[in-house]
């Protein structure tokens, strides 16, 4: 039954479903919903969550066999008697989301104006703390963060705080469709592929073709691809 309504969102694009194609990120997660659908297995609930590609998507999308390397996501730090798919969630997030991307941000947008950053919460010994906590002090009945909340509206007015998240995502699907058309149009063509050797034509200007047909969800593969394809250009096509 998951697989079958996986195979019908395939079928059915992010931008047609009423209401929810006005939400915030909605058409990046319509996408990886289908992965957890596929395959609802606990190492794959973040997996799906932070990656646009399974290992068969990519697989299919390189000529040659994709070999995956070893990183955090396989880490069995947490102890069997400790273990919950939110708990390993939460340690795999301190080791590479945190560091990798949110704190690189902070710092850069920081640096931009000459502000130094300082996240209040990154002291190891709060973090360790905070790991032992009981889970329902970090994910009560939808609420997230529980205990820091309630802690917050001592000072804070409720209504504040309980408003819709509000992210800083990028207009992807929309620069591609305009400014960055013609990049697509140059890294994603026929015969630049064929020459370059890496990728699986076929499986290329299909997502470039279902993108620009109405699939806007499909906006983070192009941009990830476009991204590698101009990386190698620059440095590999031209060394």
């Amino acid at each position: 039954m998951r697989k079958t309504v996986a195979a019908l969102m395939d079928q059915v694009a992010a931008d047609k479903i009423p209401v929810l194609n006005k939400k915030y990120l909605f058409h990046s997660r319509y996408e990886k919903v289908k992965s957890l659908l596929r395959e609802p297995s606990a190492e794959n609930v973040l997996m799906s969550l932070t990656s646009q590609m399974s290992g068969k998507e990519l697989n299919a999308l390189f000529n040659n066999p994709v070999h995956k390397l070893p990183s955090y996501f396989d880490s069995r730090e947490l102890k069997p008697e400790h273990y919950s798919i939110l708990s390993y969630m939460m340690a795999v997030d301190y080791q590479t989301y945190l560091l990798d991307d949110i704190l690189q941000k902070v710092d850069r947008a920081g640096m931009s104006v000459s502000l130094e950053g300082r996240e209040p919460f990154l002291d190891h010994r709060i973090i360790e703390w905070a790991a032992r906590l009981p889970m329902d002090y970090k994910y009560n009945k939808g609420s997230k963060k529980f205990i820091l909340k309630q802690i917050v509206h001592k000072y804070i007015p409720e209504t504040m705080m309980a408003r819709p998240k509000m992210g800083f995502g990028i207009p992807i699907s929309t620069w591609l469709q305009n400014d960055l058309k013609p990049f697509v149009d140059m890294y994603f063509d026929e015969q630049f592929i064929l020459k370059q050797g890496i990728f699986n034509n076929g499986v290329i200007q299909k997502i470039k073709h279902s993108f620009y047909h109405g699939k806007i969800e499909r906006a983070e593969k192009v941009w990830y691809i476009l991204m590698f394809q101009m990386w190698y250009d620059k440095w590999i096509n031209n060394n």
